[in-house]
Parts: C-alpha cells; sequence; structure tokens
C-alpha cells in the first residue's frame, strides 16, 4: 500500500486535481481552444499518442511460441490477438508468463553452458524450437527434457545451433525492439514532465502510462527471446526403431477443436460453463502443460518446476500491485460526477489490492483444507464447507471482479475525453527543463 500512497501523493501535486472534489467547470469540453497555439494538443492527439503506445505494449511486445507446421496464417493470426485481448485486459499475468519464461531459460542455459548454449537457446527451446524428424516427415516438438533424454540415449544428435543463427529465425533486432522502448520510455516521461510542470494528465494517459511500465518490465525479460519465429530447428532421428505411432498423429485445427469443444460442452456441468470464460486467463496463468507427441507447445508453455512458479508468482504479484497503484494517481483527479469518481477509484482499488486479498484468502483456504482433513465431526465438515466456498471465490469471484474492473477502467478512460481540464490541452514545455541563466 506505500507505492499507493506514495502515487496518491503525486497526482496531488498535479494541476487542478486536488483531494477534494471541485466543480464541474473546471473540466471543458474536449473542444476547448487553447491560448497559446504553439503549444497545445487536441483530444485526437491524445487519442492517438495513447493508442500507439498501447499498440507497442500489446501487439508488438508479445513474444508467442512457435506454431505448429500445420496452422495457417490466419489462425496465427488469430491467436495472436486473442493474447492481445488478455494482455489489455490482465497485463500483469503477461508479465508473470514473461517471468517464468526468463527463469527457466537462464536455468537451461547454465546447464547446456557446456554445449555454448546462452539463454537465447533456452528461451527457443522453451517456444518450442526444436522439431524431431524421421527424413523430411515432421514426427513432434522436442522438449528441453525430451531433447537431453533422447541425446542421452543415442536417438539423435545434439542440435548444434548458434544464438546467431536462432536470431536470424527472429523477426526483432535491437534496432526494433529499442525503437519501442524508446516510444514507451518516451511516453513515461512525457508523463513525469506534465506531472512537474502541473499540468492536467487526461485518465488515458494514466491507462496508458500504467501499461509503459509494463511494457518495459516485459521487453527487458523477453529481450533475449526470439520474435515471431515461425518454423522450428529441425533435429533429425538417428535411430528408425523410435515409435512411429507418432508419426501418423495429427491435431485439429484451431476451429476444429472448437468445433469439437462446443460439442463436448453440452454434457458440461452448469459450473463448467460458469468457469468456461475464464479459461484462457487460467490458462495464462498456469502455462499450459506440455503433451507428449504435439508439434507445437501451448501458448503460454514456460516449463520450470515448482520452485521457478512460485518465484514467478510472487514476481507477477508484486507488479501487479504496481500496475493497479499507476491507477490511483487518478484518485484525486475532478470528475464530472461523483459516480464516475467512485467507479475509477473502487476500480483501481481493485486491482491494486487483488493480489494480496488473492493471496490471503488462498492462504486461509489452505488452512481450513488441511483443517477439515485433520479434525472429524461438525467442525472439521463447517472448516471444509468454508474452504470450499474460498476456493471457489479465489477461481471464480475474484477473477470476475478484477475483469469487471479493468474494463471499468479502459472505457471510463475513453468517456472521460469528452470532458477535460483545460490544462489537459497544454503541451510541455521542454525549454524549462534546459539548464540556462
Amino acid at each position: 500500500m506505500s507505492v499507493a500512497l506514495a502515487l496518491y501523493y503525486f497526482s496531488c501535486r498535479l494541476e487542478g486535481v486536488e483531494a477534494s472534489l471541485l466543480d464541474n467547470d473546471r473540466r471543458t469540453t474536449s473542444t476547448a481552444p487553447c491560448n497559446d497555439l504553439k503549444n497545445c494538443r487536441t483530444a485526437s492527439d491524445i487519442i492517438w499518442s495513447c493508442l500507439t503506445t498501447i499498440f507497442a505494449c500489446t501487439w508488438v511486445a508479445i513474444h508467442p511460441n512457435i506454431p505448429s507446421p500445420y496452422e495457417t496464417g490466419f489462425e496465427i493470426g488469430l491467436r495472436r490477438l486473442g493474447i492481445v485481448v488478455l494482455a489489455l485486459i490482465a497485463p500483469e499475468l503477461v508479465i508473470g508468463w514473461a517471468i517464468r519464461q526468463w527463469l527457466v531459460s537462464r536455468r537451461l542455459a547454465l546447464e547446456h553452458q557446456s554445449k555454448g548454449w546462452t539463454q537465447t537457446h533456452g528461451f527457443f527451446a522453451l517456444m518450442g524450437g526444436f522439431m524431431l524428424y524421421s527424413g523430411d516427415t515432421a514426427l513432434h516438438t522436442l522438449s528441453p527434457e525430451e531433447l537431453d533424454e533422447l541425446s542421452t540415449d543415442g536417438k539423435i544428435m545434439f542440435p548444434k545451433i548458434t544464438k546467431e543463427d536462432i536470431e536470424d529465425k527472429s523477426k526483432g533486432d535491437v534496432i526494433s525492439k529499442g525503437f519501442v522502448i524508446l516510444q514507451t520510455s518516451w511516453f513515461v516521461i512525457q508523463c513525469i514532465a506534465r506531472g512537474v510542470e502541473h499540468l492536467a494528465i487526461t485518465e488515458l494517459e494514466i491507462v496508458t502510462l500504467a501499461f509503459a511500465v509494463l511494457n518495459l518490465t516485459t521487453y527487458a525479460l523477453w529481450w533475449n527471446k526470439p520474435l515471431n519465429v515461425h518454423r522450428p530447428f529441425a533435429v533429425q532421428l538417428s535411430d528408425e526403431s523410435l515409435d512411429q505411432a507418432v508419426k501418423g498423429e495429427q491435431v485439429p485445427s484451431m476451429f476444429n477443436r472448437a468445433a469439437q469443444g462446443i460439442i463436448e460442452a453440452k454434457d458440461r456441468h452448469f459450473l463448467d460453463w460458469m468457469f468456461l470464460p475464464l479459461s484462457p486467463f487460467l490458462a495464462l496463468i498456469e502455462g499450459g502443460k506440455f503433451k507428449t507427441g504435439a508439434k507445437k507447445v501451448p501458448s503460454f508453455y514456460s516449463g520450470g518446476s515448482g520452485n521457478d512458479i512460485w518465484t514467478a508468482t510472487m514476481a507477477s504479484a508484486a507488479i501487479a500491485v504496481i500496475f493497479g497503484a499507476l491507477h490511483c494517481i487518478a484518485w484525486s483527479f475532478q470528475f464530472p460526477s461523483r459516480s464516475q469518481e467512485m467507479l475509477w477509484r473502487s476500480s483501481s482499488l481493485a486491482i491494486t489490492c487483488r493480489p494480496v486479498v488473492l493471496f490471503s484468502v488462498f492462504i486461509i483456504a489452505d488452512y481450513l483444507g488441511h483443517y477439515s482433513e485433520d479434525h472429524h465431526g461438525g467442525v472439521g465438515i463447517v472448516a471444509g464447507f468454508l474452504a470450499m466456498g474460498l476456493r471457489y471465490m479465489i477461481a471464480f469471484i475474484l477473477p470476475i471482479i478484477y475483469i469487471a474492473a479493468r474494463v471499468i477502467l479502459l472505457v471510463q478512460a475513453f468517456l472521460l475525453l469528452h470532458v477535460l481540464p483545460p490544462g489537459a490541452f497544454q503541451t510541455v514545455q521542454w525549454t524549462t527543463f534546459i539548464p540556462h541563466v
């Protein structure tokens, strides 16, 4: 909460956003004129700057895993769009995915250091970069563990691929990644400069600022991860006696899998239907399990052991608190109505406190679950029911509240552009930051 309090203090330093709710006439329409035409911006300038930054923080910043050879370009693009939607609603979950991959890729690089592996090799292996081949036929994707196992058994030659060869497959380089970092960093600097000059910051800029801060973290974690690789490295099978049943296995396309899921859904329980909209977010949290014989890793696969997952969870939870606290900068902003002010404050508070509440409820539910197992009778039964109710809250109620709060903040940020404070149209006077006599 100290982060939120510090950001609240910063918000009180901004011009026209005192802690008490001010009169509505302090805000004006987005077409209000600016006194100095040379130092003004329009509402369209604000929207364009924010949208380009958000695009850089979602579509451009996402480093997807390698798709399957049988997937079409449309399916690949559709999956990428789905990841972007998840990143818009829950960007801190993407951070968790990036942290898990960073930890595991670093461990893989250390384990295979004698073979010349770097962290780029570790990322490449985790994203499904090695495919087992028999001649010209692709058999299945090799996990890092299976790669070591088959190599030890003499069934394959351990792949020899340099870091430069992997980077050659990547669609991103230092210049392109540096440009995105420069774009997001420039936006952050502008927001800080507006605060120093006591110029009003719009709610949309606050939302974008939170995305930009997380984007810098994401790019730092995925700096050595190849971007948009579409073809894995072929690892030839040296022992043809390996079970060839995997060879003929065909995984249905995305649309066939979706159709099959709808057909099977009619036999599902009511609770399964309730949890269905949350399944993509659960997959992003869990990372997905790699199935032997598949020709691609899951979309959010990161490998790793329990220690890696626990470390990533704690780190992403801390980042999630910071992400939510950044929205609290607008806590003392003036709003057109009391209801809009309460919506923004409650939603900001909800996404800021969610990691702490989630962790606390999880600890209590775990304690009650063990207590019910060790104690029989009425007390044990009550403890068991309470534990089940808390687990239901963790799995369903808290995620629904979080998603609703995120949607409210995004929608509010755009709606409030219709009534902006006059200071929001003033641009930063950069010459004031240059030392002079």
